[in-house]
């Protein structure tokens, strides 16, 4: 059996969650707004921190950024169970993890990197096979 491990470098390009939710610096702007703006203000910029923390702000990964890491480790721990619990002959890992979900520009790219770690395996294709390979059995001359 081979596989194809798609998932072998996703992980290496994860973001760092640096954003727990609200912290001093969003109570100390919530009271500068009220204080100089008013309820109006106050409304506008508690749905402008609400964006800022969905979407991310400088240094911050939003929501969709925090789903897509969370999906990706999910995926590269139920590969890793598959994996373990029924082991392929050979394994081909093409480095894959700069193609993000919606590259679809970048399938040609994509094709070619795996052709490549394809053809960088065979060796070790040609090697399972040979490991794996029914031998005959010897031949005993018949007892007269």
């Amino acid at each position: 059996m081979i596989a194809v491990n798609l998932n072998s470098d996703i992980l290496g390009r994860g973001a760092t969650v640096a954003d727990h939710g609200s912290d001093e610096s969003d109570e100390r702007y919530r009271q500068e707004i009220l204080k100089h703006g008013g309820l109006r203000s106050a409304i506008f910029g508690t749905e402008r921190e609400l964006k800022r923390q969905f979407f991310g702000g400088t240094g911050r990964p939003g929501i969709p950024t925090v789903m897509v890491d969370a999906f990706n480790i999910m995926q590269d721990r139920i590969t890793r169970a598959r994996l373990a619990g029924d082991p392929p002959d050979v394994i081909i890992s093409p480095r894959l993890g700069h193609v993000g979900w919606f590259d679809f520009h970048r399938a040609r790219e994509t094709a070619e990197i795996g052709a490549r770690t394809t053809e960088r395996a065979l060796d070790l294709v040609d090697e399972a096979i040979a490991a794996l390979a029914p031998r005959p059995a010897p031949v005993t001359p018949p007892v007269k």
